[in-house]
């Protein structure tokens, strides 16, 4: 007889330590669209981003949360890579990351979170702009500041949204889940 030996780790915890990284990086990267000398701050937290975020998709991946597993790992992948790149090359990575999130987002429909879908469709138009700016749109640095900035506050939410339902055991903070 074969023992099933799946490891599972609560996937509420990993979801939230990865956004709360997530959240973290895309919060500097904000506030340098949005005007400070924060350059420095993108380059040292993109590592340990990227460290996180691969923690908890193999956390997921060990869960068989698919979906995280796709969400996160690249953008595992992305943070250890983004902060070694600039030009073209950094814009095409943009690109193909805002595709897979752009990807994730339409699959992350059929989930019952709602607030998800439209959290991945931010960051891929954020991904998009950012690629732009990346190629030499310097008039749209604020714009990516701002799409950043959306993203990271909207991040830290479902963070604390998710924390406090696993708390609770109800919903504290809305999460849109459809029944």
């Amino acid at each position: 007889m074969t023992d099933e030996s799946n490891v599972h780790v609560k996937v509420a915890m990993a979801d939230v330590l990865g956004l709360l990284a997530i959240s973290m990086f895309t919060f500097s990267v904000a506030v340098f669209g949005l005007g400070t000398d924060s350059l420095g701050l993108i380059v040292a937290i993109g590592q340990f981003a990227g460290a996180v975020t691969l923690i908890v998709a193999v956390i997921a991946y060990l869960n068989e949360n698919l979906l995280g597993t796709a969400i996160f790992g690249p953008l595992a992948i992305f943070f250890f890579t983004i902060v070694s790149i600039v030009g073209v090359s950094a814009a095409m990575l943009c690109v193909a990351i805002g595709i897979i999130i752009l990807i994730d987002a339409l699959v992350a429909v059929a989930q019952p979170v709602r607030l998800l879908p439209i959290l991945l469709i931010i960051a891929a138009i954020a991904f998009f702009v950012t690629a732009l700016w990346y190629n030499g749109s310097s008039d749209l640095k604020s714009a990516m500041g701002a799409l950043w900035m959306i993203y990271s506050l909207i991040s830290f939410y479902m963070a604390a949204a998710i924390m406090l339902l696993v708390m609770k055991g109800k919903q504290v903070l809305p999460l849109m889940i459809k029944t």
